[in-house]
């Protein structure tokens, strides 16, 4: 018979199992509802991960708030307070009394352990969100591991702690955003490079080879098919990977749309009058706006989780000026509110490839 119902203690032995060590610093993406049924939620699955590192170990979780809008036009603010979007167990695990957060406008993360102030101290002052001085790259550096509960490496905020050591052009504004941060009851302003959205990322894809290398390890947690890394092992493989092909987390045949989608839906919607994206054009293609068209030609469409094989995608706001993007580049657009319709400004374009200039 099926088993559906888990326990903390039934948690703790999955976790062990599956390679969680007492003293481990972890990082932890979680689905909590991949688990199966765990009475006390969030709160006990926090509990298990706290008792399977034990007094000396320390458990981080990501309390990601940055979203597609954040730019110089909308600039990001965090607060201690400020709700993530990165779940419930992360939710639940930043308002714990011993916890402590990071203080970074669209990167934070929250720690419980012994590890914890070592790693969150100073993220607001690092120059990019998860590179050299925040806590992706502490944890590597501290013999940490990252842990996947009934998760994909799709959410792996590290592979972009890779992407801002090789100092990747696609990854980053080029631009820094004047951020507002609470410290301590006062609120100070920092510039900040934020990530840039528009160019569909290949983490997933990823899996077989840290498998292969050794890298990673699958085990269960409860119901959830979960993946255990190596952090330091995990960023030197990808750097070397990164050495040989400046694109290896890249999707290089897809064109992310709901990126483009998302920017015009929220400035027609009088979210906002104007929302910025690095948009990434594969070599074989091109992309031109047109009226109420945006058309693809030469490479797959990713819009809301589908893969489509070129094609037209219709917008609810005319577009004013004619635009066609040529392939193998990264394109700073900006989307404005112009009347009825909308603007579209190349604020800066790279190859796609190009080292990022802090």
């Amino acid at each position: 018979m099926q088993k559906f119902e888990y326990t903390k203690e039934e948690i703790v032995r999955d976790l062990t199992k599956t390679g969680i060590e007492s003293g481990d610093v972890v990082l932890v993406h979680s689905s909590l509802s991949s688990i199966g049924y765990v009475p006390g939620g969030a709160e006990t699955l926090i509990d298990a991960l706290l008792e399977s590192v034990g007094e000396d170990g320390t458990i981080v979780v990501p309390t990601i708030t940055g979203q597609i809008f954040d730019s110089p036009d909308n600039p990001p603010s965090f607060s201690e307070n400020k709700p993530c979007w990165t779940g419930v167990v992360p939710e639940s695990f930043r308002k714990r009394k011993e916890a402590y957060r990071s203080r970074h406008p669209t990167h934070s993360v929250a720690a419980i352990g012994r590890m914890a102030r070592k790693i969150i101290e100073g993220h607001e002052e690092a120059e990019t969100p998860c590179g050299r001085g925040t806590p992706y790259l502490k944890i590597p550096e501290l013999g940490g591991k990252i842990l996947f509960i009934g998760a994909s490496l799709e959410s792996n905020t590290s592979f972009h702690s890779v992407e801002e050591l090789a100092r990747l052009y696609y990854h980053l504004q080029p631009e820094p955003t004047r951020c507002r941060i609470e410290m301590n009851g006062n609120v100070v302003e920092k510039n900040c490079f934020l990530h840039a959205y528009g160019t569909p990322r290949a983490f997933d894809e990823k899996e077989g080879e840290l498998l292969k290398h050794g890298i990673a390890r699958i085990g269960y947690i409860g119901r959830a098919r979960s993946i255990l890394i190596d952090a330091g092992k995990m960023v030197e493989f990808t750097l070397g990977k990164i050495e040989e092909d400046r694109l290896y987390l890249v999707k290089k045949d897809c064109v992310d749309l709901w990126s483009v989608s998302s920017s015009i839906s929220l400035i027609q919607e009088n979210k906002f009058n104007s929302i910025r994206i690095s948009l990434y054009v594969p070599r074989t293609a091109t992309v031109r706006f047109s009226g109420n068209h945006v058309a693809v030609r030469g490479v797959r469409i990713r819009l809301f989780g589908l893969n489509l094989t070129e094609g037209f995608l219709e917008t609810r706001l005319k577009t004013l000026n004619e635009l066609e993007l040529q392939g193998g580049y990264n394109y700073w657009m900006r989307f404005k509110k112009a009347g009825k319709g909308i603007s579209i400004e190349v604020l800066d374009s790279k190859e796609s490839a190009s080292i990022f200039n802090l």
